[in-house]
């Protein structure tokens, strides 16, 4: 796709993997909108990006607030003229801990956002899209909706959810000329995932994650994209010597747990 004059909405923007993935989007000509609950911080996003020549506008919004979301696209058209061309649905909460630790409160909000407001937003924005024949919708998941990782129950079970989403969508939608595409990176520090000090192979900067999200709508990739690269071969271990990958993951999960 031709980023040059696209409109992008980025979810989950004002920080992170969102605000480097609209910065991203900018550099190459696209105008992009900034969406999140925190006005300070996309106003500023929003300033810098203008400031650096690009085009942005900021727009406060909680992703779970479906009557808000569903005025996006109207907002989008009216602002810009133009309808939305790239749709990056980032926005997303830590659930880690051990499960019975985790209130049912805490389930049901980590659900709300990773996964239903995915669905959500999607379901928003992609009548207009089929409607024109264009476009792409990228899921920010994890490498963790691919492996399950231990000590991490429901955001593993909401990335696994993510990624079959966009998988069976990108079937369906991709036949109308709209591609739907799981970005599954591997550990980025951040303010709501912080680091525990020692970087690890699958440990990424938000920027080479919003790099490789830019590469997917370029090259019109979908219906998935690991980053690393490397680290997508995995998945064969997992589905070919499933014992030895169930072993594996034992192995981590006493890890984990000896580490607390």
């Amino acid at each position: 796709m031709e980023l040059r004059d696209a409109n992008v909405v980025v979810t989950g923007a004002s920080s992170g993997i969102g605000e480097a993935t609209a910065i991203a989007f900018a550099r190459r000509g696209a105008r992009v909108v900034l969406v999140a609950r925190r006005k300070d911080r996309l106003e500023d996003l929003a300033a810098r990006i203008e400031g650096a020549g690009g085009r942005a506008i900021a727009w406060t919004c909680d992703v779970t607030d479906l009557a808000k979301v569903e005025k996006l696209p109207g907002l989008v058209k009216e602002l810009t003229g133009r309808p939305v061309d790239v749709l990056v649905n980032n926005a997303g909460i830590a659930g880690g801990g051990s499960f019975l630790e985790l209130s049912h409160d805490r389930i049901d909000e980590v659900v709300r956002v990773n996964l239903l407001a995915v669905m959500h937003v999607t379901r928003v924005f992609l009548p207009g899209m089929l409607a024109r024949g264009s476009g792409h919708v990228v899921n920010v998941a994890s490498l963790a909706g691919r492996f399950a990782a231990p000590g991490a129950a429901v955001y593993t079970a909401t990335k696994h959810g993510v990624v079959a989403f966009s998988e069976s969508l990108d079937v369906t939608t991709r036949r109308r000329g709209v591609l739907v595409t799981a970005v599954n990176p591997g550990f980025v520090p951040t303010e709501g995932f912080p680091s525990s000090g020692r970087p690890g192979l699958l440990t990424l900067t938000p920027e080479r994650v919003a790099d490789a999200i830019v590469k997917v709508v370029r090259e019109n990739v979908s219906p998935e994209y690991s980053v690393p690269r490397w680290a997508a071969a995995f998945q064969a271990f997992r589905i070919l010597t499933p014992p030895l990958y169930r072993w594996g993951m034992g192995v981590a999960d006493r890890r984990y747990y000896a580490a607390d």
